[in-house]
């Protein structure tokens, strides 16, 4: 059986991750309808399936590993993240 690429995994939840095309592509089916209608559980479902996808710790439909899991790209979109969520919150707290 064929596994599934870690990169197209990891770009396919980043950008399409509320439609739950990763989901599709690893070959969650059910879950990939559940995350299409709940809009990736309003987005909170598709940010926990990215942090797994990030860390290694995603499996496909079969139990396998992702093919080609790179740490640097994965803790690349960690780090990013967590500079976006930072850049949103800090005006906010130094505007008083």
């Amino acid at each position: 059986m064929e596994r599934k690429s870690f990169l197209a995994t990891e770009l396919f939840c980043f950008f399409l991750g509320v439609l739950g095309v990763h989901r599709f592509y690893t070959g969650y089916i059910g879950l990939g309808i559940a995350q299409l209608l709940t809009l990736g559980g309003c987005g909170i479902w598709a940010f926990i399936d990215l942090i797994s996808i990030s860390l290694g710790k995603y499996r496909d439909a079969n139990g396998q590993e992702l093919e080609d899991y790179n740490s640097k790209v994965g803790y690349g979109v960690i780090i990013f993240i967590v500079v976006v969520a930072a850049l949103q919150i800090l005006p906010s707290i130094f505007r008083g």
